[in-house]
C-alpha cells in the first residue's frame, strides 16, 4: 500500500467531518418561518422582553427556538416540574422510598398532590426535605447547562427560575425514560381545559404550570411536553403580559399547528412484539383538594392557579451550600455513532501501522 500515513490523515479528517452534522441534529436554529411566526405573535400580544420568555424545542428534528430565554422570572408553582423530577430519581436509585414520609403524607401522595393537584403545602414540605431554600436550588441546578456566572443571584434567594433552565428540565424528564413514567402521566391528568391545554385538544399534554399573583404582579407560566406526531417541548413564562393566561393557550396553540406541518423523518422499523403491555395500576393516594399556586417556597413561596389570591414572601438570603447532584444531563444519542466510528477507525490504524512495520 502506497503512502498509508496519507490515509490516516484523511481516515481522521473524515471522522471529524462526520462527527460535526451528527451533532449539531440535536439541536438546530430556528427556521427563518419559525422566527417569522413568533415575531408576529408576540406583535399581536403585545409581548416583549419585559413580558414575555419563550422555548421551543422539536424532539424529533432538534428545532429549538428561543425568546428572552436567560430572563429571571416569578416560577410560581413550575418550580415543582424540577422538584419532583429529583425525587422521581432518588427513588429510581433507592436513595429514598416512595412510602417515606413528606410532611404528612407519604412520598408517593406528594407526587400526586404536587403535580395533579399543584398542592403548596405538600410541595414546600419536598422542598425542605432536601435541606434550605439554597440547598435546595443548589440541588436543582444539575439539570441545567446554564453556567454559573449567568446565574442571577435572584435565583438562591427567591422563587425565580427562566425558561431556558425549564427547557433543560424539558429535556432531561423526556428522555429519562420509566422512572418518569408516572410523573408524566399526573401532568397529562392536571388541569385539562387551561394553560397549554386552552386551545390544544387533539394531542396529549403533559404540563406543569403556575399562577401567582401579589402586590400588583401577576405572573402566569407553563412547562409541557405536548404530543404531536413529533412531539415538542414548550416553556413560557409571563409577567404582567396583556390577555394573560390567553397568551399561553395561543402560544401552544400556534406551535403545535406549526409542527404538524413539518416533514416527519421516517420511522425506523420496529421489531415485532408478542408481549401485550398491560395497565399499571395508579397507586392509592388521598382524596385532593385542589390548591391555589398563592404560596411561594419560603424564600419564595410558589403558587397555583386558584380563585384566592396568592401571597409571595420576602425570603431571608442563606449563607451558600456546598451543591449537591445526583445526575447529569441528558445522555446524547450521538456519542453512540462517534464511539463506533472511533471503534472501526482505531481498527483501521492497527492495520496501517503493521503494514509500515513490514515496510
Amino acid at each position: 500500500m502506497k503512502h498509508p500515513e496519507r490515509r490516516l490523515a484523511a481516515l481522521l479528517l473524515g471522522l471529524t467531518l462526520w462527527t460535526v452534522p451528527a451533532a449539531a441534529v440535536e439541536t438546530q436554529a430556528a427556521s427563518e418561518d419559525l422566527t417569522a411566526l413568533m415575531d408576529d405573535f408576540r406583535a399581536e400580544y403585545g409581548l416583549n422582553e419585559g413580558n414575555f420568555s419563550l422555548c421551543y424545542y422539536n424532539t424529533v428534528t432538534g428545532e429549538e427556538y428561543r425568546y428572552n430565554d436567560t430572563k429571571f422570572m416569578i416560577a410560581a408553582s413550575t418550580y415543582k416540574l424540577p422538584l419532583n423530577m429529583h425525587y422521581y430519581e432518588m427513588e429510581a436509585a433507592g436513595e429514598i422510598s416512595s412510602a417515606a414520609m413528606i410532611g404528612a403524607t407519604t412520598l408517593a401522595d406528594a407526587h400526586y398532590q404536587s403535580l395533579v393537584w399543584s398542592n403548596n403545602d405538600v410541595s414546600i414540605d419536598m422542598l425542605y426535605n432536601l435541606g434550605n431554600f439554597r440547598t435546595y436550588k443548589n440541588t436543582m441546578k444539575q439539570y441545567f447547562t446554564m453556567p454559573e456566572e449567568e446565574i442571577d443571584s435572584i435565583y438562591y434567594a427567591d422563587n425565580y427560575y427562566c425558561t431556558s433552565m425549564m427547557l433543560d428540565t424539558l429535556k432531561h424528564l423526556y428522555e429519562g425514560g420509566d422512572k418518569f413514567d408516572e410523573m408524566i402521566g399526573y401532568m397529562k391528568q392536571a388541569q385539562p381545559g387551561e394553560y397549554f391545554k386552552m386551545y390544544v385538544t387533539d394531542y396529549e399534554i403533559a404540563h406543569k404550570y403556575g399562577y401567582y399573583v401579589d402586590d400588583g404582579v401577576t405572573a402566569i407560566n407553563d412547562t409541557g411536553i405536548i404530543y404531536t406526531p413529533q412531539p415538542f417541548l414548550l416553556a413560557v413564562y409571563t409577567s404582567d403580559a396583556p390577555s394573560g393566561a390567553e397568551v399561553l393557550g395561543r402560544a401552544a396553540e400556534v406551535l403545535t399547528e406549526y409542527t404538524v406541518t413539518q416533514d416527519v423523518p421516517e420511522p425506523e422499523p420496529e421489531e415485532s412484539s408478542t408481549v401485550t403491555e398491560q395497565p399499571e395500576e395508579q397507586p392509592e393516594t388521598a382524596e385532593p383538594t385542589e390548591t391555589t399556586d398563592n404560596t411561594e417556597p419560603e424564600p419564595a413561596q410558589p403558587e397555583e392557579p386558584s380563585a384566592e389570591e396568592p401571597k409571595e414572601e420576602t425570603p431571608e438570603e442563606t449563607e451558600p451550600q456546598q451543591e449537591k447532584s445526583t445526575g447529569g444531563l441528558p445522555f446524547s444519542p450521538w456519542w453512540l455513532a462517534l464511539g463506533g466510528a472511533a471503534v472501526f477507525l482505531v481498527a483501521d490504524v492497527v492495520v496501517i501501522l503493521k503494514i509500515l512495520r513490514r515496510r
